[in-house]
């Protein structure tokens, strides 16, 4: 009963996002970039699935899904058209809690700074600087992880500069030997503040499955993710992922409804307590391509 109790709350919470219309634009839209090359090459479509700490950006609820005591994990993400993020991330375990934490650095580099006078030469360049530092703190109850991240937020945009306080909650359960469910509500909090004028949050709201075949012997795992957020239109993304234990592992997915997004492929090898990830996701309309590169480390 607390299982279900549990799921229909996050259901519950995702629900109004999928029937009623955006309302505003939002600010602090690096939230929305993802951390870790596994996640990345699944399309993202990791709500219900995680087996390292990265996957916790996106339900606080899988911090815990890593096996032994500890991980830690860095990322280096090259976006498209001069963008870029670092990510590190760790986390330990005690039987059913597990509490970690990660903090990334993002930038935007050459932005033209111009004034109310047209001209073809630009008066100089300024960059967007951005900062996560997130808590999270993971509890399995009656078979129920459940998680909760506490982040703040902070963005530099020439002069400019605001920050936030939010909250991220998640849930994930096994419905039996090959199905999982899980869900997320993120980025709840106070309204970024430019100059003299504030804007909401990217509200994120996220439900996902994930599905292991027993005749694979859980080798081969497929995951599914609807995600609907507070102003602009749900976006499903799809990912399979192929893994070998004691060598390596290979992954693919896909995003739809998005405008430049689609295609994503990647993998990892596996030395002793470390796995090497990458991470390619194609876009379209002249943005260029992404590539992540992680390095997980358990001990």
């Amino acid at each position: 009963m607390f299982r279900l109790l549990v799921i229909l709350l996050a259901l519950s919470m995702a629900f109004p996002r999928m029937v009623l219309a955006s309302a505003g634009r939002s600010s602090f839209v690096f939230l929305r970039i993802g951390s870790g090359s596994r996640p990345a090459s699944l399309a993202e479509a990791v709500t219900a699935s995680g087996d390292d700490i990265t996957s916790a950006f996106y339900n606080p609820a899988l911090l815990g899904a890593f096996s032994g005591k500890g991980q830690a994990v860095f990322m280096y993400n090259s976006y498209f058209s001069d963008v870029s993020q670092n990510y590190l991330g760790l986390a330990f375990k005690d039987n059913d809690l597990t509490i970690g934490g990660y903090l990334s650095l993002g930038k935007v580099a050459d932005f033209e700074r111009r004034d109310d006078v047209p001209s073809t030469t630009p008066l100089g360049n300024f960059d967007e600087n951005n900062f996560i530092g997130a808590l999270i703190i993971s509890y399995e109850i009656n078979g129920v992880d459940v998680g909760i991240a506490f982040k703040y937020a902070y963005e530099k945009i020439d002069y400019s500069s605001a920050n936030a306080v939010m909250i991220d909650g998640g849930v994930r359960t096994n419905l039996n030997h090959e199905v999982a469910i899980g869900a997320a509500v993120k980025n709840i909090g106070t309204r970024p503040k430019f100059e003299n004028k504030s804007y909401p949050l990217p509200n994120e709201y996220r439900l996902g499955l994930s599905y292991q075949p027993a005749f694979f012997q859980k080798a081969v795992e497929f995951t599914a993710d609807a995600v609907f957020y507070s102003d602009i239109d749900p976006k499903y993304n799809f990912g399979v992922e192929y893994r070998h234990e004691q060598y390596f592992v290979l992954r693919a997915g896909y995003g739809a409804d998005y405008d430049s997004r689609g295609l994503s492929v990647g993998g990892g090898l596996f030395y002793r307590t470390f796995r090497f990830d990458y991470a390619f996701v194609a876009y379209k309309n002249n943005l260029g391509n992404a590539h992540r590169f992680t390095v997980v480390a358990g001990f």
